[in-house]
Protein backbone atom coordinates (compact mmCIF):
# COMPACT_ATOMS: atom_id res chain seq x y z
CA UNK A 1 0.00 0.00 0.00
CA UNK A 2 1.65 3.02 -0.68
CA UNK A 3 2.59 5.83 1.32
CA UNK A 4 0.14 9.09 1.75
CA UNK A 5 3.38 11.23 1.30
CA UNK A 6 3.47 9.13 -2.34
CA UNK A 7 -0.10 9.55 -2.88
CA UNK A 8 0.74 13.42 -2.38
CA UNK A 9 3.44 13.50 -4.93
CA UNK A 10 1.74 10.76 -7.51
CA UNK A 11 -1.23 13.15 -7.40
CA UNK A 12 0.41 16.71 -7.54
CA UNK A 13 2.02 14.98 -10.39
CA UNK A 14 -1.24 14.40 -12.44
CA UNK A 15 -2.00 17.42 -11.97
CA UNK A 16 1.12 18.75 -13.46
CA UNK A 17 0.18 16.40 -16.55
CA UNK A 18 -2.95 17.94 -16.99
CA UNK A 19 -1.21 20.80 -17.55
CA UNK A 20 0.83 19.54 -19.82
CA UNK A 21 -1.48 17.79 -21.67
CA UNK A 22 -3.82 20.99 -22.28
CA UNK A 23 -0.61 22.61 -23.41
CA UNK A 24 0.38 20.49 -26.16
CA UNK A 25 -2.88 20.25 -27.34
CA UNK A 26 -3.53 23.87 -27.59
CA UNK A 27 0.33 23.69 -29.43
CA UNK A 28 -1.06 21.37 -31.48
CA UNK A 29 -4.00 23.11 -32.88
CA UNK A 30 -2.24 26.59 -33.09
CA UNK A 31 0.10 24.63 -35.75
CA UNK A 32 -2.51 23.05 -37.43
CA UNK A 33 -3.75 26.96 -37.69
CA UNK A 34 -0.63 28.10 -39.33
CA UNK A 35 -0.33 25.05 -41.64
CA UNK A 36 -4.15 25.59 -43.03
CA UNK A 37 -3.63 29.52 -43.33
CA UNK A 38 -6.48 30.19 -40.74
CA UNK A 39 -3.63 32.23 -38.75
CA UNK A 40 -1.23 34.39 -41.28
CA UNK A 41 1.91 34.43 -39.64
CA UNK A 42 4.91 37.20 -41.23
CA UNK A 43 8.37 37.51 -40.68
CA UNK A 44 8.21 39.51 -37.43
CA UNK A 45 5.71 37.16 -35.89
CA UNK A 46 7.03 33.42 -36.16
CA UNK A 47 10.26 34.00 -34.20
CA UNK A 48 7.95 35.90 -31.28
CA UNK A 49 5.10 32.34 -31.65
CA UNK A 50 8.16 30.32 -31.52
CA UNK A 51 9.21 31.94 -28.62
CA UNK A 52 6.07 31.82 -27.07
CA UNK A 53 6.21 27.91 -27.41
CA UNK A 54 9.91 27.38 -26.31
CA UNK A 55 8.74 29.52 -22.60
CA UNK A 56 5.20 27.37 -23.23
CA UNK A 57 7.96 24.15 -23.17
CA UNK A 58 10.21 25.65 -19.95
CA UNK A 59 7.12 25.87 -18.00
CA UNK A 60 5.79 22.34 -18.84
CA UNK A 61 8.94 21.18 -17.50
CA UNK A 62 9.07 23.70 -14.31
CA UNK A 63 5.52 22.08 -13.79
CA UNK A 64 7.50 18.51 -13.46
CA UNK A 65 9.75 19.69 -10.99
CA UNK A 66 7.13 19.87 -8.50
CA UNK A 67 6.65 16.34 -7.96
CA UNK A 68 10.27 16.38 -6.57
CA UNK A 69 12.55 13.66 -6.80
CA UNK A 70 14.40 12.87 -9.84
CA UNK A 71 12.09 15.04 -11.69
CA UNK A 72 13.63 18.19 -9.99
CA UNK A 73 16.72 18.11 -12.27
CA UNK A 74 13.96 18.92 -14.76
CA UNK A 75 14.72 22.27 -14.03
CA UNK A 76 17.51 22.48 -16.49
CA UNK A 77 16.13 22.20 -19.53
CA UNK A 78 13.44 24.21 -18.26
CA UNK A 79 15.70 27.07 -18.00
CA UNK A 80 17.14 26.33 -21.47
CA UNK A 81 13.88 26.20 -23.16
CA UNK A 82 12.96 29.31 -21.13
CA UNK A 83 16.36 31.23 -22.55
CA UNK A 84 15.62 30.15 -25.79
CA UNK A 85 12.29 31.43 -25.74
CA UNK A 86 13.18 35.13 -24.52
CA UNK A 87 16.18 35.70 -26.77
CA UNK A 88 13.35 34.59 -29.92
CA UNK A 89 10.75 36.96 -28.26
CA UNK A 90 13.56 39.70 -28.07
CA UNK A 91 15.90 39.27 -30.85
CA UNK A 92 14.17 36.89 -33.41
CA UNK A 93 15.47 33.96 -34.57
CA UNK A 94 17.46 35.45 -36.94
CA UNK A 95 20.25 37.32 -33.97
CA UNK A 96 20.61 33.82 -32.53
CA UNK A 97 24.22 33.76 -32.74
CA UNK A 98 24.92 37.61 -32.13
CA UNK A 99 27.02 39.58 -29.49
CA UNK A 100 23.47 40.34 -27.46
CA UNK A 101 22.09 36.98 -28.02
CA UNK A 102 25.22 35.53 -26.27
CA UNK A 103 24.74 37.68 -23.21
CA UNK A 104 20.60 36.51 -22.59
CA UNK A 105 21.67 33.04 -23.01
CA UNK A 106 24.42 33.59 -20.61
CA UNK A 107 22.30 35.06 -18.15
CA UNK A 108 19.90 32.67 -18.02
CA UNK A 109 21.82 29.41 -17.94
CA UNK A 110 23.60 30.92 -15.44
CA UNK A 111 20.35 31.27 -13.62
CA UNK A 112 18.99 27.83 -13.95
CA UNK A 113 22.37 26.77 -12.41
CA UNK A 114 21.84 29.50 -9.76
CA UNK A 115 18.45 27.82 -9.06
CA UNK A 116 19.42 24.33 -8.58
CA UNK A 117 21.66 25.50 -6.07
CA UNK A 118 18.74 27.43 -3.88
CA UNK A 119 16.94 24.38 -4.71
CA UNK A 120 19.61 21.70 -3.44
CA UNK A 121 21.86 23.05 -1.26
CA UNK A 122 23.91 20.25 -1.08
CA UNK A 123 25.15 20.62 -4.61
CA UNK A 124 27.56 23.38 -4.07
CA UNK A 125 29.03 22.70 -7.52
CA UNK A 126 26.00 24.03 -9.46
CA UNK A 127 27.78 28.20 -8.29
CA UNK A 128 30.52 27.07 -10.39
CA UNK A 129 28.77 26.93 -14.09
CA UNK A 130 26.89 29.75 -12.66
CA UNK A 131 28.83 32.21 -12.39
CA UNK A 132 31.03 30.90 -15.21
CA UNK A 133 28.02 31.50 -17.31
CA UNK A 134 27.88 35.19 -15.16
CA UNK A 135 31.22 35.56 -16.47
CA UNK A 136 30.64 34.64 -20.17
CA UNK A 137 27.87 36.98 -19.94
CA UNK A 138 30.40 39.98 -18.60
CA UNK A 139 33.24 39.39 -21.03
CA UNK A 140 30.79 39.27 -24.28
CA UNK A 141 29.44 42.92 -22.74
CA UNK A 142 33.10 43.84 -22.04
CA UNK A 143 34.23 42.80 -25.86
CA UNK A 144 30.99 45.29 -26.68
CA UNK A 145 31.43 48.40 -24.38
CA UNK A 146 35.18 47.91 -23.25
CA UNK A 147 37.27 48.04 -26.11
CA UNK A 148 40.25 48.93 -24.35
CA UNK A 149 40.05 45.34 -22.45
CA UNK A 150 39.30 43.54 -25.96
CA UNK A 151 38.92 39.76 -25.99
CA UNK A 152 41.03 39.47 -22.55
CA UNK A 153 38.53 37.57 -19.97
CA UNK A 154 38.80 39.89 -17.31
CA UNK A 155 35.48 39.58 -16.00
CA UNK A 156 35.40 35.63 -16.94
CA UNK A 157 38.03 34.39 -14.58
CA UNK A 158 36.79 37.00 -11.51
CA UNK A 159 33.48 35.44 -11.68
CA UNK A 160 35.26 32.05 -11.90
CA UNK A 161 36.89 32.66 -8.78
CA UNK A 162 34.37 34.83 -7.26
CA UNK A 163 32.27 31.33 -7.36
CA UNK A 164 34.95 29.59 -5.46
CA UNK A 165 33.90 32.42 -2.59
CA UNK A 166 30.62 31.59 -2.96
CA UNK A 167 30.73 28.42 -2.40
CA UNK A 168 32.77 29.18 0.71
CA UNK A 169 30.36 31.49 2.06
CA UNK A 170 27.41 29.29 1.84
CA UNK A 171 29.19 26.44 3.18
CA UNK A 172 28.43 25.14 6.83
CA UNK A 173 31.48 23.63 7.45
CA UNK A 174 34.12 26.39 7.06
CA UNK A 175 37.35 24.58 7.72
CA UNK A 176 36.56 21.94 5.05
CA UNK A 177 35.52 24.25 2.54
CA UNK A 178 39.03 26.60 3.43
CA UNK A 179 40.12 25.27 -0.04
CA UNK A 180 37.28 26.94 -1.79
CA UNK A 181 38.60 30.35 -0.14
CA UNK A 182 41.98 30.08 -1.23
CA UNK A 183 41.54 28.98 -4.55
CA UNK A 184 38.68 31.68 -4.87
CA UNK A 185 40.97 34.33 -3.48
CA UNK A 186 43.98 33.64 -5.71
CA UNK A 187 41.95 33.56 -8.95
CA UNK A 188 40.55 36.95 -7.57
CA UNK A 189 43.57 38.60 -7.24
CA UNK A 190 45.02 37.09 -10.62
CA UNK A 191 41.98 38.08 -12.44
CA UNK A 192 42.73 41.69 -11.11
CA UNK A 193 46.04 42.00 -11.70
CA UNK A 194 45.57 40.34 -14.94
CA UNK A 195 43.30 43.80 -15.29
CA UNK A 196 46.08 45.97 -14.03
CA UNK A 197 48.83 44.53 -16.41
CA UNK A 198 46.24 45.17 -18.98
CA UNK A 199 45.35 49.10 -18.05
CA UNK A 200 49.45 49.34 -17.99
CA UNK A 201 50.07 48.27 -21.38
CA UNK A 202 47.24 50.84 -22.59
CA UNK A 203 48.00 53.50 -20.52
CA UNK A 204 51.87 54.26 -19.61
CA UNK A 205 50.54 57.06 -17.50
CA UNK A 206 49.58 54.61 -15.36
CA UNK A 207 53.44 53.61 -14.47
CA UNK A 208 54.52 56.74 -13.03
CA UNK A 209 51.34 57.18 -11.09
CA UNK A 210 51.49 53.59 -9.44
CA UNK A 211 55.59 54.47 -9.11
CA UNK A 212 54.34 57.99 -6.95
CA UNK A 213 51.29 55.98 -4.97
CA UNK A 214 53.79 53.47 -3.75
CA UNK A 215 56.81 55.62 -2.81
CA UNK A 216 53.89 57.48 -0.94
CA UNK A 217 52.74 54.17 0.89
CA UNK A 218 56.04 53.12 1.87
CA UNK A 219 57.09 55.93 4.39
CA UNK A 220 53.19 55.31 5.59
CA UNK A 221 53.66 52.08 6.34
CA UNK A 222 57.34 52.43 8.23
CA UNK A 223 55.31 55.04 10.05
CA UNK A 224 52.59 53.05 11.27
CA UNK A 225 55.10 50.46 12.38
CA UNK A 226 57.58 52.41 14.21
CA UNK A 227 54.00 53.70 15.84
CA UNK A 228 52.90 50.84 16.71
CA UNK A 229 56.13 49.06 18.02
CA UNK A 230 56.43 52.18 20.43
CA UNK A 231 53.05 51.16 21.66
CA UNK A 232 53.71 47.71 22.18
CA UNK A 233 56.90 49.45 24.32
Amino acid sequence: MPRKSDRTGLRSLFWRTDFVGVAMVVSGLFFLLINFDVIPVSDFVFPRVMGVLFILGGLIFVFFTGAGGGLSWFVIPAGVLFTTGVVALILGTNRFFSPQSAIIFSIGFGLTFFSVFMTRKNHWWALIPACTFFGLAGWTAQIIGIPALGYHPVFLVLSVGAAFLVIYLYSYQKMRMRWCLFTGSIIVIASFCYLVGILLAHWSILWPLLLILIGLLVPVGILFMERRSKRIE
